[in-house]
This record gives structure tokens, C-alpha cells and sequence, in this order.
């Protein structure tokens, strides 16, 4: 399956803002091509046009008014008419010009002075107005563009309303699957910060966004693990405190026993009394050797990181802990059978891991096996791994005390550690552990 480019988060939000500024453009013409549309409709009334330039003759006389102008002043007027872009003003004295906005300033009024005869005459159809200045009365014609003016003026509202109004709300519309996503997450955060890590972080999308989301929810995952280890070892704990303190009550309570008896003398004979401390002196060391294989336990199960030696031959390596093993269980009677073979291959281990290991199986092997059947002990090699293969028959009646299996755990727990394998079979009468390491090529 071909994976998908990752878009980047700059990058959308470049085609967000081009996208914006495309809907305001558009949004703008529309808006533009309205409201030309009606003015020229509104002003297509006399009356409305007739209002609007009454209003700026209005102002032009209170601007005639304050500053005291007379129909000489064609500067200040000139001025006037350029502040009003879409205004022409012609003024008449005795149905002759005197004044033009379109004319350099006074030069209607001198071209009269100089030659009187030659004048601009007064148009009777167009509205005129009268205005009263310094030195008297003047007809105005007053030319207003009203729809031009309007028109300017509605344009920069509508630009200012695409700056700060639309191009804000369309980019925001374009980005709200993304705010969307975000506040999402951010419940779904809050969620697993409250302790729900079975609700899975949602992953959508191919940008910075999507790689935080999945890195939350691969956090989520990991810490649902750690937890579920943690209840598993804790109700490992659990059992195990439960075991133990059952195997332990058992004996305490036979120690106890003896112990008031021989306190209060309740026996017959000193061989009764001898029989009674060898009695006590068997509970007591099935208790040490609980509270040894709890003590193990304890041990190896911590959060430590076993560091293993550099490797060694595996002669060099099982050599001594086997012959241990070996003089240990002939002198309590048991056969030995050794099958190591003639490959000495390199493995790397932790030694004191090994001898703690082959302790345990010793322990076992001297409580539970059956010493009437031969040990046998044999070379084992698979899949780039090499170890020892423990196998002894049980005892057909199996012992009083019941085991916790604490010891076997430890065995497994230390080669863990090590990164080997503990693999323990049970067919009928037998118990087969093999013990695998991974080898070294040298």
C-alpha cells in the first residue's frame, strides 16, 4: 500500500489563506456589482438627486460663511471643489461666469475683466442656487456625481469590511476541521488524564497534528501495559503472599506444638523428647527454606538490569556449578547421569545468575525427585541457542508441604534477565526443565 504524503500544517495554512482571500475577492466583486446597481437605482430618482446636492450646497455655503470668502477668492473654492472629487462649481454674476472649477484659479474672472464681451452665458435649464458671499450674491451651478461619490465611498467599506471582517471568518471556516480536530483531542487528553486508557486517541489526517495524535495514542497504549503489568504483579504478590503464608502457618503451627509439649514435659521417654526436637528442628529449617525461596523471590524480581559477562566457553561456564550439583545429590543418594557432548560453544551469561539457578534445581531436585531414577542432565542446541536439559522422575507420594513453585519462578525470572529461555514440561511421572542461552559467534 502506497503511503500517503504528509501534508504539513504550513502548508495548509497557505492554502487556507489563498482560499480566503479568493472567497473575499469574489464576495467583493458581488458586493461591488449590488451596490452600483443600487444606487443607480436610487439616484435614478430626481428628488434623491435634487437632496443629496442641496446637501453639498449646503456645506459649501456654511464653508463660504466661515471663512469670510468673497467671489474673488477662486483659490479657497478651488480647494473646496478638489475636496469634493465628484463636485464641478461654476458661478455666475449677472448671467456671466466668474468662476469655474475646471479653470486655472481667477482665470475665468480675468479672460472676463479683460474682455467683457466675450462671456460664458448662464444655462436656464440647469438648477441653479444662490450663494451669498463677501462681496454678494452669486448663481451657483453646482454638478454633484452623487453615484460616483457613494459608490467610492460604499467601496472602502467593503474593502475594510473583506480586511477585517471576511477574510477573517472565511480563513476561520476554512480552518474548523482542523479546530475541530484539535478540540477533540484535547477532550480526549483530558479523558486519559482522568485514567481512561481504553478509549483510543483518534488519528486523522497527514500533517504535525496527526504524528502528535499518534504518539499520544501509542503513549496511551504503553502506559495501559505498564498498568496491566502492574496489576499482574501485583496479584502475583497477592498469590504469592497468600502461598506463602499458608505454607508457613502449617509448620509454625506443628513447631508451636512441639515446642509446648516439650515446654510442659508431656513426653515419656527421652527418646519421645529426641523425637520431638528433631521434629522442630525439621519444621524450623522447611521454614527457613520458605523464607530462602521467598527471600529469591524478592531478589530477582526487582527492576534491575542484569549485566552479563563477557563470553565464555560453556565448559568454562557450567563446569564448576555442575559438579556442585552433582557431588550435592550423590551424597543424598541420587544417580547422575551427565550428557554434555563435545561442542564447547560460546555463550554469554551471568554468573551468578547460573549458580543461583543451578542451586534452585538442586533444592527441587533433592525434594522432589525420585532418588530410586537416574539425573540425567544433557547438551541441548536449537535455533542459534545452547543450554542444559534437566530430567528426573517424580516421587510417586509427593511430599507433605506443598510447594509455592516460588523457586521455579526465580529460575525464570533470572533467565529472563539473562534473555534465555525457561522451558519447563511435565509428561506423566517426569520433569523436564531445559535452560537455553543465546550462543556467540566467535
Amino acid at each position: 500500500m502506497k503511503k500517503k504524503k504528509q501534508r504539513g500544517l504550513a502548508k495548509q495554512f497557505v492554502r487556507m489563506i489563498f482560499l480566503a482571500w479568493l472567497e473575499c475577492m469574489l464576495l467583493l466583486a458581488v458586493s461591488q456589482v449590488v451596490l452600483n446597481h443600487s444606487l443607480r437605482i436610487w439616484f435614478s430618482r430626481t428628488e434623491v438627486q435634487q437632496i443629496v446636492t442641496q446637501r453639498q450646497v449646503n456645506a459649501l455655503q456654511d464653508y463660504i460663511t466661515e471663512n469670510g470668502l468673497s467671489t474673488r477668492d477662486a483659490k479657497e473654492l478651488t480647494d473646496w471643489s478638489r475636496s469634493k472629487h465628484y463636485i464641478l462649481l461654476e458661478l455666475y454674476r449677472g448671467r456671466a461666469m466668474i468662476y469655474s472649477s475646471f479653470a486655472p484659479l481667477s482665470g475665468v474672472r480675468e479672460e472676463i475683466e479683460n474682455d467683457p464681451g466675450d462671456r460664458v452665458e448662464f444655462y436656464d435649464w440647469s438648477p441653479s442656487y444662490t450663494l451669498t458671499f463677501a462681496d454678494g450674491e452669486a448663481e451657483a451651478l453646482l454638478y454633484y456625481n452623487g453615484l460616483n461619490d457613494y459608490y467610492s465611498t460604499g467601496c472602502d467599506i467593503l474593502n475594510m469590511l473583506c480586511l477585517l471582517w471576511w477574510f477573517p471568518g472565511f480563513f476561520l471556516i476554512n480552518s474548523r476541521k482542523i479546530i475541530r480536530y484539535i478540540l477533540q483531542l484535547s477532550e480526549e487528553i483530558q479523558a486519559m488524564e482522568g485514567g481512561d486508557l481504553e478509549h483510543p486517541i483518534t488519528v486523522r489526517g497527514h500533517d504535525e497534528i496527526t504524528t502528535l495524535a499518534s504518539c499520544l495514542d501509542s503513549m496511551r497504549i504503553t502506559l495501559r501495559q505498564q498498568q496491566e503489568e502492574e496489576a499482574q504483579a501485583s496479584a502475583k504478590v497477592k498469590s504469592l503472599i497468600t502461598e506463602m503464608s499458608h505454607d508457613l502457618r502449617t509448620p509454625l503451627t506443628t513447631l508451636l506444638l512441639y515446642t509446648e509439649i516439650l515446654r510442659g514435659h508431656k513426653y515419656d521417654t527421652p527418646e519421645q523428647e529426641a523425637d520431638y526436637l528433631n521434629k522442630i528442628d525439621a519444621k524450623a529449617r522447611q521454614i527457613k527454606q520458605l523464607s530462602d525461596n521467598l527471600f529469591e523471590y524478592a531478589l530477582v524480581t526487582r527492576d534491575t538490569v542484569a549485566v552479563l559477562d563477557p563470553p565464555a566457553h560453556f565448559s568454562e561456564i557450567f563446569e564448576g556449578p555442575l559438579t556442585e550439583l552433582v557431588e550435592t545429590l550423590q551424597q543424598r543418594g541420587f544417580a547422575c547421569a551427565l550428557e554434555l557432548g563435545e561442542e564447547d560453544v560460546l555463550l554469554s551469561v551471568n554468573g551468578q545468575y547460573v549458580r543461583r539457578i543451578l542451586d534452585n534445581i538442586t533444592s527441587n531436585l533433592l525434594k522432589y525427585a525420585d532418588p530410586q531414577s537416574v539425573v540425567t542432565v544433557h547438551f541441548v542446541q536449537e535455533n542459534g541457542m545452547a543450554g542444559l536439559c534437566f530430567e528426573n522422575r517424580v516421587l510417586p507420594i509427593p511430599p507433605a508441604a506443598e510447594s509455592t513453585k516460588v523457586g521455579l519462578t526465580s529460575i525464570g525470572t533470572m533467565m529472563e534477565k539473562m534473555h534465555g529461555v525457561c522451558r519447563i514440561e511435565q509428561p506423566e511421572g517426569l520433569f523436564r526443565m531445559t535452560l537455553l542461552f543465546h550462543t556467540v559467534n566467535e
